[in-house]
């Protein structure tokens, strides 16, 4: 898979000086573009979020989705973004205006989820689980590993150690990637991807750099993906929504070893 051009703007270069075996040196290196934009909805302030400022448009309807703003990317009808003000005003007509204010201005940093005051709980979900239905390619435990390998030889194109990925999987075969500082932001940005190309998800898998926390699942259950594999590491919280919701939740998957703690019968042989 070739580098996007969205990987290349989602770096900067700064100078440090790095010690190492005794000696001292000037080098100059790769390191995470963030910035802070804010969101504005129909004329009103939504939210702040610290994000590489990346694959935006991607990014706006993604997270709109994930918080249950919008089911379809055509429900937004005007994007603008405006960097020298670092704004971002987009339209959704017919969206009950409460909605955005009920709970006031929100700011979101690049390593966490929801904004709202408080923890959430399974029950604050509002989504009916998923159907559990068979991939139409079902994936053996070495096809995971194979893919994440692929999928790590992808993200290690980047040198600056400072972001997240997220990639859309069809059986063996990895389709893109997202990347960003946050790993919210990168499962946005590939949700928004999916929603603009209106591509089916209930057959496709999703390939992780970051923690398999309650809210990541959580945006894998509103994307309808069945399966989510990550090098890192679960919560109880997010087995829990794993297996209420439908979705095989695969950790530690890293040299061809990996674990599944919710409804492995999607892995073949089990």
């Amino acid at each position: 898979m070739p580098i996007p051009q969205s990987l290349r703007e989602s770096i900067t270069h700064v100078r440090r000086h790095h010690y190492q075996g005794g000696q001292w040196w000037a080098e100059e290196v790769e390191v995470v573009r963030e910035e802070a934009l804010t969101l504005f909805v129909n004329g009103h302030e939504f939210v702040t979020m610290v994000v590489t400022p990346t694959d935006l448009e991607e990014l706006v309807t993604g997270f709109l989705a994930s918080e249950n703003f919008i089911s379809r990317a055509d429900a937004i009808t005007v994007f603008q973004h405006h960097p020298g003000t670092q704004q971002i005003w987009v339209r959704v007509p017919g969206l009950d205006p409460t909605r955005i204010t009920q709970t006031g201005t929100r700011y979101l940093s690049s390593c966490c989820g929801r904004g709202r005051p408080g923890f959430y709980f399974i029950e604050d979900a509002n989504i009916s689980p998923l159907v559990v239905e068979p991939l139409s390619h079902p994936l053996t435990a070495e096809t995971m590993t194979t893919l994440f390998e692929e999928f790590s030889q992808w993200t290690h194109q980047q040198h600056s150690g400072g972001l997240h990925a997220a990639g859309l999987a069809y059986g063996a075969t990895l389709l893109t990637i997202r990347t960003d500082a946050g790993r919210h932001n990168a499962l946005d940005k590939l949700y928004g991807y999916c929603l603009r190309q209106q591509i089916h998800l209930s057959d496709k898998a999703i390939v992780f750099s970051g923690r398999l926390s309650s809210e990541v699942i959580l945006k894998a259950g509103r994307m309808g993906i069945p399966l989510i594999i990550s090098n890192a590491a679960p919560t109880n919280l997010g087995i829990e929504l794993a297996e209420t919701l439908g979705i095989t939740a695969v950790g530690f998957a890293r040299n061809h070893e990996l674990s599944v703690y919710s409804h492995p019968e999607r892995i073949l042989p089990f």
